[in-house]
C-alpha cells in the first residue's frame, strides 16, 4: 500500500520516530502502527498534518512512487500567501476560503484523490 510505504520513508527520512510522529498527530501510537503496516489508512484530514509535518503535497502521502513525484501532477497546497486553500490537479486550479466548509471541500477533494490512486 503506497501511503504505508509512503508514511514510513518520509518518518524516517525526517529521523522521527513513531512516538514522535504520533505525538505530533495527537494520535495513538496503535493507530500509526496500523498505518504503517497498511491495516488501516488515514482520513483527509490525517493526510494533510502529514503531509504539514513531512513539508510534502498531500499527493506525495498517497500515490505509489512511480519514478514521477507526485506533486508535480498534483500540486495541493494547504493555504497561499492570501489564506485561502488551493487544490491543483489535472489541469483544475480550485481556491476555497478557509471556513469549515472550505475545509470541508478540501478534504473531500483529497478523500477523492486518495480513492482515485488506490483504483
Amino acid at each position: 500500500m503506497a501511503i504505508a510505504s509512503n508514511i514510513r520513508f518520509y518518518r524516517k527520512r525526517e529521523g522521527i520516530t513513531q512516538i514522535e510522529l504520533a505525538e505530533k498527530l495527537n494520535i495513538s501510537i496503535a493507530t500509526l502502527r496500523r498505518w504503517e503496516a497498511g491495516e488501516t489508512a488515514p482520513n483527509g484530514t490525517r493526510i494533510k498534518e502529514l503531509a504539514n509535518v513531512f513539508n510534502v503535497a498531500p499527493e506525495d502521502i498517497v500515490t505509489e512512487n512511480t519514478g514521477e513525484k507526485p506533486s508535480e501532477v498534483y500540486s495541493g497546497k494547504t493555504e497561499n500567501n492570501t489564506g485561502m486553500l488551493i487544490f491543483e490537479g489535472d489541469g483544475t486550479k480550485i481556491e476555497l476560503p478557509p471556513t469549515e466548509k472550505g475545509y470541508e471541500l478540501f478534504n473531500k477533494l483529497i478523500d477523492n484523490l486518495i480513492n482515485k490512486h488506490k483504483n
